[in-house]
């Protein structure tokens, strides 16, 4: 591609970002406003699904939940059925990273009623998921009726996705991140202007058209490094590094125990059953958790113990997602980070540390939790820096992060979103190219020794089908090659006496490598040189032949990363 159509495409990126963010806006409040709708009809005052429960007396709440499933789960088997006849849905995540052309309409809007339904009945599972994969339908909407051939429809959908996920959190720093660092795996400048034009639009369009303020505005309360402050910092990363991968894990767990259950109607049923019989012992698991985190960052009383909160918050999520439940992590991932690192300040407290206010804390355990559960660190910092706007913050949430996601890495649990999983096997196979020899990549090779026979030599390179043959000395030193087709033309038609001294054929200027020669020198031969396959040498000074390394063998190793 010229440099001229680049900078076209570069040009239709940044014009296109700009409607994709505001349309992806527009989804989010047109989906929270049906979640209001619906919860209104259901409760005398639906604006917190916590409150709202205790309307009812405590025996019926199970009973709504198992509604909530029951709906979501025949809703689920409705789209699953339309999926087996038209083909699976991708997630949006999926689309972005494989480059698919587009997002499914029918499946993702049936998904999105599926999330709606356990949403609004008090399912433990967050809003963003249905939100942001509405978003990105969007986005693959527009990308499919535009008319600009030079723009790939899921650079359309990366940026809707973007967008979705600033407007719900009023974040557009961390939502142009997220994608960044989960789809596409990279933070280079030209992929991520874009996403935030889409990001900053979508916030503005919330603000527009909404009553807008910071989700857990947190700014009055300042972090001070003393000593017992960065103690609790460095134990709140170390917990949130392992609560995360348990966290996971329990969902996994669950989905394991529902497995057997195959219809989601009764899968989903059970799960809400489940969930509501946990909120019998503390409502504060319902819903996604957005009231709560608000209630722990300010300290005011929640009638729960931490430690039970968390647990509760734990297992209520599992039962939800595991279950099947369509729906994101983002919130109930922030609330179990803000009990979990409000319950590490107050248990230092406890030990005579002073930290500093509980809210401070809470905040740094969101971010450390959803990078331990994400593994998108740089998105989990920004994302509680903007959602709270304490600039105090800053660098203790980029401490206690990083200690969370070198913690949850070393755990053999994936993180929420599969994709991060292929990212990181590029990486390594992508590194491991660049700093691996082709050593490892030898093979034995075929060879004469320099007093053999004209006539044994050519019978050797048409035996093993090879345009050369590798000639060396008695001490296994390469001295160079014979061409095979060359020399059995010339005993063919005489020219050549099969008793001939191989001396006076051999090919002494032939490409060779080394055995400490990294793959990139190797590629970088193989491109300029039409030969299969090149002879292998210990070093310069002994040049014994150790063997050859193929074309395919090296195409092979960097497939995974290509």
């Amino acid at each position: 591609m010229s440099i001229k159509a680049l900078q076209k495409s570069d040009w239709v990126n940044l014009l296109i970002a700009i409607p994709a963010g505001i349309i992806a806006a527009l989804v989010t409040v047109g989906f929270r406003l049906a979640i209001t709708e619906i919860n209104d009809l259901m409760f005398t005052d639906g604006s917190d699904i916590t409150r709202a429960f205790v309307e009812y007396p405590r025996i019926v709440w199970p009973l709504i939940t198992t509604c909530g499933g029951v709906l979501a789960g025949g809703i689920l088997y409705w789209a699953l059925r339309y999926e087996a006849r038209n083909g699976k849905m991708p997630d949006y995540l999926d689309v972005i990273d494989q480059r698919l052309p587009g997002i499914p309409v029918v499946s993702t809007l049936l998904r999105a009623l599926s999330s709606l339904a356990s949403i609004a009945s008090g399912g433990s599972i967050g809003r963003e998921g249905a939100m942001v994969q509405l978003s990105a339908l969007s986005g693959s909407l527009l990308g499919r009726f535009s008319r600009f051939s030079s723009l790939h429809q899921s650079d359309i959908i990366a940026m809707a996705a973007a967008g979705g996920l600033a407007a719900v959190y009023h974040a557009p720093f961390a939502g142009a991140l997220f994608v960044a660092e989960i789809a596409f795996g990279v933070t280079a400048v030209q992929r991520l202007i874009p996403l935030f034009i889409s990001a900053s639009v979508a916030v503005l369009t919330v603000r527009s058209i909404t009553p807008y303020a910071p989700l857990y505005l947190y700014s009055s309360a300042v972090f001070t490094p003393s000593p017992g402050a960065i103690v609790t910092v460095l134990v709140i990363g170390a917990v949130a590094g392992v609560l995360g991968p348990m966290f996971i894990a329990a969902i996994e767990k669950v989905r394991h125990i529902m497995q057997p259950l195959t219809h989601p109607v009764l899968r989903l049923g059970l799960g809400g059953l489940a969930v509501g019989l946990v909120a019998m012992i503390s409502p504060l698991v319902l819903g996604n958790g957005f009231e709560v985190i608000e209630l722990i960052l300010n300290n005011r009383l929640l009638h729960t113990s931490l430690l039970l909160l968390l647990l509760l918050k734990i297992l209520a999520t599992a039962l939800t997602v595991g279950s099947g439940a369509v729906g994101g992590l983002f919130t109930p991932s922030l609330l179990i980070g803000a009990a979990g690192g409000a319950l590490v300040c107050s248990c230092l407290q406890a030990l005579g540390f002073d930290p500093g206010p509980t809210g401070l804390y809470a905040a740094i355990g969101m971010s450390a939790l959803l990078a331990a559960t994400s593994r998108a660190p740089l998105m989990s910092i920004m994302m509680a820096f903007e959602m709270t706007l304490n600039s105090s913050l800053l660098f203790p949430l980029m401490l206690a992060t990083a200690i969370a996601y070198v913690v949850a890495s070393r755990f053999k649990v994936s993180g929420t979103y599969p994709v991060l999983s292929r990212h990181n096997a590029r990486f390594i196979a992508k590194n491991d190219f660049e700093h691996g020899t082709v050593a490892a990549l030898i093979i034995p090779c075929s060879k004469m020794y320099i007093d053999a026979r004209l006539a044994d030599v050519v019978s050797e390179g048409l035996k093993q089908r090879t345009r050369y043959v590798y000639i060396v000395d008695r001490e296994e030193r390469f001295l160079g090659v014979v061409a095979t087709n060359m020399l059995a033309s010339g005993i063919i038609d005489g020219s050549l006496a099969k008793e001939s001294a191989l001396a006076d054929y051999i090919e002494q200027e032939f490409a060779t490598l080394y055995q400490h020669a990294s793959y990139e020198q190797a590629w970088a031969m193989f491109s300029n040189s039409p030969l299969e396959r090149l002879p292998v040498l210990a070093d310069a000074q002994s040049r014994r032949l150790l063997g050859v390394i193929t074309k395919a063998a090296l195409l092979s190793k960097a497939k995974d990363f290509l």
